[in-house]
C-alpha cells in the first residue's frame, strides 16, 4: 500500500515537473524569438514562434509574433492567417486588433474594396 502511494507521489510530481518544463522552454522560445526579431534575424525568430507554437497553439500573443515574422520575411498570405486567427481568439485585445488593422492598411490588396453601386 506504501509503495502504490509513493509511486502516485512521484507520477504526480513528475507531471507537474513536466508542466513547468513546458511553461518554462515556451519562455524561452518566446524570449529567444524576440531577441532575434530585434537583431532583425527574421529566420530564428519564425523557428522559434513555431516551437512556442507546438506548445501554445491557441495562444494569441504566439500567434500575433507568428504574423510579424511571417510578415517580415515576405509570406502575406500566412501573416494574414495568423494575424485573423489571433484577433478572432482575443477579440478583445486592442494590441491584436491594431496590428491587424496596420497589416490590412500595410497589404490593401489582400483586402478588396467592395465596388459601390452607381446609379
Amino acid at each position: 500500500m506504501k509503495r502504490a502511494a509513493a509511486v502516485s507521489v512521484v507520477f504526480v510530481m513528475l507531471i507537474l515537473a513536466a508542466g513547468c518544463g513546458h511553461r518554462a522552454g515556451l519562455d524561452d522560445y518566446r524570449s529567444f524569438a524576440h531577441r532575434a526579431a530585434q537583431a532583425g534575424l527574421w529566420n530564428e525568430a519564425l523557428d522559434r514562434w513555431q516551437r512556442a507554437d507546438e506548445l501554445a497553439p491557441d495562444d494569441p500573443g504566439v500567434l500575433n509574433n507568428l504574423a510579424v515574422a511571417h510578415e517580415a520575411l515576405g509570406d502575406t498570405l500566412a501573416a494574414q492567417a495568423l494575424y485573423e486567427r489571433a484577433v478572432a481568439l482575443d477579440p478583445d485585445s486592442d494590441e491584436l486588433r491594431d496590428n491587424l488593422l496596420a497589416f490590412r492598411q500595410a497589404h490593401p490588396e489582400l483586402y478588396p474594396q467592395e465596388d459601390e453601386d452607381e446609379d
